[in-house]
C-alpha cells in the first residue's frame, strides 16, 4: 500500500487505470466536458456523479452528449448541483486532487493529484462517492439538458473557439526580469518624474500590509512593463543584494531629445535582501548567473529563484 502525489502526466495515468480496472469504478467530479469519456471511458457498472445542473451544462462545464455516451456503455450517471469535489475511484486505488474530465485540465492546466492504494483510504472514497448518487440522469433528462449545451467560452475568445495547447506542462509563468542596479544620487528631475506618478503606483497596490512599495530608475530604453516580476540586484559598493522578486505596478517615462529615463514602481515582499553570492550557491548555479540583466529565458532558472524566495 503506498500514497503517492502526481503532478506530471496526470490525466494519462487516470485514462489508464481506467482501461486496467476490473470491477467497476466510482468517480464524483464537478465537470465532465466535451470529449471527457475519451479521458474516462468508465466499465460498464460503474458510477459517475457530475455537476450536470442547468447552470454547469449552459456553461459548457459538463457536456450531455458525452455523458449519454457512457449511459449507453452501461454507466449509471448522477447530478449533485454544487458538487466540487474530484475523487476518482479506480481498481484498488483512490485518486484525489484538482483535476475535472476535460481536455483543458488535460492539457492546459496545472493539476496535482494523490493517488493512494491505502484500503481504509479507498474504503472511504468508494463510500463518499456512493453517498452521491441519488438523482440519477436518465435518457429523456439528458436528451433536455442536450437543448441548452453550450460550448465553453474561451478566455480572449469567441465562444467554441479552441485554445492553443501550452508547449509545457510547467505552470506559465508572468515574465521574470533580473534588473542590474547600482547605488546613484538621482537628478531633480527624476525625483520629480517619481514623485508625480508615485500616486498612480500606490493605488494600484495588492498586498499593502505584506509588501513595500518600492522603484528604481532606468536611464535608456526601459522593457519593463506592467505585470512583469522583476528582481533587483544591486552593487554596493562590491557585494551584489538581490531583492525578493516584486510585481511590476507602473512604468512612468520621460524623453529628453534621444534620452529616456523611467521610473519602475513595483511592490516587493517584506523579506531580507541575499547576497548574490549565497543565493546561487543555494541554487546550486554560478554567480554569474545573477550578474546578467534581462529577461530569464530559462524557465527551470527562473521558476528555481521564485521558489527559493518562497520558502
Amino acid at each position: 500500500m503506498s500514497t503517492t502525489l502526481l503532478t506530471q502526466d496526470i490525466w494519462p495515468q487516470l485514462t489508464s487505470a481506467v482501461r486496467g480496472s476490473r470491477q467497476r469504478c466510482a468517480v464524483a467530479v464537478a465537470y465532465f466536458g466535451a470529449g471527457a469519456g475519451r479521458l474516462l471511458p468508465l466499465p460498464k457498472g460503474s458510477r459517475l456523479v457530475v455537476d450536470a445542473s442547468d447552470r454547469a451544462v449552459r456553461a459548457g462545464q459538463t457536456c450531455p452528449a458525452d455523458l449519454k455516451r457512457l449511459v449507453n456503455r452501461g454507466v449509471t450517471v448522477y447530478s449533485v448541483p454544487n458538487l466540487h469535489a474530484k475523487v476518482f475511484v479506480l481498481g484498488q486505488a483512490a485518486y484525489i486532487g484538482s483535476a475535472n474530465v476535460s481536455s483543458r485540465s488535460a492539457s492546459q492546466l496545472v493539476e496535482a493529484v494523490i493517488r493512494t492504494t491505502e484500503s481504509d483510504a479507498v474504503r472511504a472514497a468508494r463510500a463518499f462517492v456512493d453517498g452521491l448518487c441519488l438523482h440519477e440522469l436518465t435518457p429523456s433528462v439528458l436528451k433536455r439538458l442536450a437543448t441548452i449545451y453550450r460550448p465553453p467560452l474561451v478566455p480572449g475568445a469567441k465562444r467554441g473557439s479552441k485554445a492553443a495547447k501550452p508547449s509545457s506542462s510547467r505552470p506559465s509563468l508572468p515574465p521574470l526580469v533580473l534588473s542590474q542596479l547600482r547605488l546613484v544620487t538621482w537628478s531633480e528631475r527624476d525625483q520629480a518624474l517619481h514623485d508625480a506618478a508615485l500616486p498612480v503606483a500606490a493605488k494600484r497596490r495588492q498586498h499593502p500590509r505584506s509588501h513595500t512599495l518600492d522603484s528604481f530608475r532606468v536611464s535608456g530604453k526601459c522593457t519593463v512593463v506592467r505585470g512583469d516580476v522583476v528582481i533587483q540586484v544591486t552593487n554596493e559598493g562590491g557585494r551584489r543584494l538581490v531583492s525578493p522578486p516584486g510585481n511590476v505596478l507602473h512604468v512612468r517615462t520621460r524623453r529628453e531629445g534621444n534620452r529616456q529615463v523611467s521610473v519602475v514602481y513595483l511592490e516587493v515582499p517584506n523579506r531580507r535582501r541575499r547576497l548574490a553570492e549565497t543565493l546561487a550557491r543555494a541554487l546550486g548555479e554560478a554567480p554569474e548567473r545573477l550578474k546578467r540583466g534581462g529577461v530569464v529565458r530559462d524557465a527551470m532558472f527562473a521558476q528555481a529563484l521564485l521558489n527559493k524566495w518562497a520558502e
